[in-house]
């Protein structure tokens, strides 16, 4: 489960520089694409572009690694060892079973599944969320000079008197708690219309109003949300459901997760930042006929307050379900316009 521990803290100092994708971002969830086929994902490595490298740079590795594995070491799922200096980019898929795009010299380790390629996140069901350490390191030898089937920790082990510096990204990934215990609903429609429409309507304050099915929102307050950490404000009306004696309020929606036009997640924040850490969401993927929006709703990070003071879940799955289509009518309305 997901700790404060930072792998990267008990290795010696390196240079910061910057390492971007366009596949994931900093700080938040893996896309479906990411995770193993395990797990209903494609086992695709990401795409990774650096800049910044200290002097005397004269190769590069890669390693992907998950510190909260329960396995005593953590999980590698991706080494890649001797990147010439002059490469500063991986595309997306690099990592497949014969590293297609792996540049001449470069070379896959065997991670801890025994396979020399990616393989995707697969954290265990109901174990939380945990972290995926994305690093690429500079070094000061254009060839480590470990064998082709050795272990990502004795690469690790040996890079450490060589490396100049590290470019780090954390991304996160969770596998929900098997059925019956399940403290997340999920439930997908196909929506007629591409991705980027129905992501106005979902990054749109307004939006959220419209597409309400529950009859709770009345007005909301703000801009169009762009990345995770941005807010906005929605006027309640609780009496429409009758089942907790709030009335009218005003709570303030956090945006938790944003890649756009493939995912947004919020959380709820009431009065004085109170708030239950449930979160709220829409998953978009490409589809015949359209885009497969699949709602969720995860109240697995609720404390044993709120439990006590709601029932959970707030929402049940027929309002998901009822909320899908009214988003479908909306996009189609919108578009249309």
């Amino acid at each position: 489960m997901v700790s404060s521990t930072d792998p990267l803290a008990r290795l010696p100092e390196a240079t910061a520089f910057t390492v971007v994708s366009t596949t994931i971002t900093d700080g938040s969830a893996l896309p479906r694409e990411q995770f193993s086929h395990l797990c209903g994902g494609k086992d695709i490595s990401p795409h990774l572009s650096w800049s910044g490298a200290p002097e005397g740079t004269r190769s590069y590795a890669v390693t992907v690694h998950d510190p909260d594995a329960p396995t005593g070491s953590g999980f590698w799922h991706w080494a890649v060892a001797d990147i010439p200096a002059t490469v500063t980019e991986l595309p997306e898929g690099a990592g497949d079973d014969t590293g297609s795009g792996l540049p001449e010299g470069a070379f896959q380790l065997p991670n801890d599944t025994r396979a020399a390629r990616f393989t995707g996140a697969a954290p265990p069901a109901g174990h939380g969320p945990h972290r995926y350490f994305v690093v690429v390191h500079a070094l000061d030898v254009e060839a480590i000079g470990v064998p082709a089937d050795a272990t990502p920790a004795l690469l690790g082990l040996t890079m450490v008197p060589h490396t100049l510096g590290r470019a780090v990204l954390i991304a996160t990934a969770r596998t929900p708690p098997a059925s019956g215990d399940a403290e997340r609903i999920e439930v997908s429609r196909v929506v007629p219309a591409p991705a980027d429409a129905v992501f106005a309507v979902l990054t749109d304050p307004k939006g959220h109003v419209e597409i309400d099915a529950s009859g709770t929102l009345m007005d909301a307050e703000g801009q169009p949300v762009q990345r995770p950490g941005d807010r906005f404000l929605v006027h309640m009306d609780r009496a429409a459901l009758g089942d907790v004696p709030l009335g009218r309020y005003q709570v303030e929606v956090v945006i938790t997760e944003l890649i756009p036009n493939r995912e947004i997640a919020w959380t709820v924040e009431g009065p004085a930042r109170s708030h239950a850490r449930h979160v709220y969401g829409y998953r978009l993927e490409p589809a015949e006929g359209g885009t497969l929006v699949t709602s969720y709703y995860d109240w697995s990070q609720v404390g044993p307050e709120w439990r006590r003071r709601l029932s959970f879940p707030v929402v049940p799955e027929s309002a998901l379900k009822a909320t899908l289509g009214v988003l479908a009518r909306t996009v189609r309305r919108r578009t249309a316009a």
